[in-house]
């Protein structure tokens, strides 16, 4: 954020109701979500204000995400993928373009979006009260309620028409407070689903999958304030920065790989990752390297072993 206009493709915005805009850059990101918890960036969308030169409003996250869409398909043509959205994207053309394109979806469904759906979903479920599936997963007790086949129309006239299925999901737990109480949390869920849903698959499309989203935000933490150092100014021109951004994110693919190669783990087990860093330092500032030993290695097929 700057409070001076430093390229003609920053977003602006007047926070607090002030006169003079404030300046930023904005970016959409997909990443790709490991069953075991690992998020690897992907691919990066700018949100630029020169990208549309007949409108005078502003990029958005929206458009971004359809360029975004058409990269990500044009990339990976064949590639079996599926979205993670959250409560924005929930909406008929952004349906309509994951089926075009074959994506599958889980899409957080808030509580005040899609009345329509909604008001068809709360119907249905007074007719299948059996459509409810009752377990325990990480030490919380969950209740699934679903409802499949709702007509969702949207457009013009409600001319489009898009087939969705709606998961519910209430949760209870108990925590330890401040105080040394033990308390019972509570939480709720919902999620727009592109396939339809039943007992063999509401765990793995809703725990394994839907809620694997969340990774995605706490990804951000460690390039903020965990080393990366992102929120720092790196640069004033506009391709600079984008250029650092893809530098700042290929380094983050690679330790996040390196940090499960089975070696690596166990020192980053034993020393923490700031250990193991001065480790890595050291080693390579050290006069103690072999460096016979390390052209011998240079000349067989590496084989790195990811821990399980």
């Amino acid at each position: 954020m700057t409070e001076t206009c430093l390229a003609e493709e920053q977003l602006h915005r007047k926070p607090g109701g002030k006169e003079e805009p404030h300046y930023y850059v904005y970016l959409l990101e997909a990443k790709s979500v490991f069953p075991n918890g690992l998020v690897l960036p992907l691919m990066s969308e700018f949100l630029d204000n020169t990208v549309d030169e007949v409108s005078s409003k502003q990029d958005c996250e929206l458009k971004a995400f359809y360029r975004l869409a058409d990269r990500l398909k044009a990339a990976f043509p064949r590639l079996p993928i599926t979205l993670l959205l959250d409560g924005l994207y929930a909406n008929g053309p952004v349906i309509a373009l994951c089926r075009k394109n074959r994506w599958e979806f889980m899409i957080v469904l808030q509580h005040d979006s899609l009345p329509s759906v909604w008001k068809e979903a709360n119907a249905l479920q007074k007719l299948h009260p059996d459509q409810v599936i009752a377990r325990t997963w990480k030490g919380r007790n969950q209740t699934f309620r679903f409802t499949n086949d709702i007509e969702y129309e949207y457009g013009s006239n409600a001319r489009s028409k898009q087939t969705v299925h709606v998961v519910v999901c209430e949760e209870t737990w108990e925590e330890v407070d401040a105080n040394a109480k033990v308390v019972t949390k509570t939480s709720r869920h919902a999620w727009l689903s592109s396939v339809p849903l039943h007992e063999r698959n509401l765990h793995a499309r809703c725990n394994e999958m839907a809620r694997s989203r969340w990774g995605l935000e706490n990804d951000i933490l460690p390039e903020k304030r965990q080393g990366y150092q992102y929120e720092h100014v790196f640069a004033y021109d506009w391709n600079a920065m984008r250029g650092y951004h893809y530098l700042m994110h290929l380094a983050h693919l690679m330790n996040e790989l390196i940090g499960l190669v089975e070696v690596v783990a166990e020192l980053i087990l034993e020393l923490g990752i700031r250990g193991f860093i001065r480790l890595l330092r050291g080693t390579i500032e050290g006069p103690w390297i072999d460096y016979k030993r390390i052209r011998h290695l240079q000349e067989q097929k590496p084989r790195l072993r990811f821990a399980s």
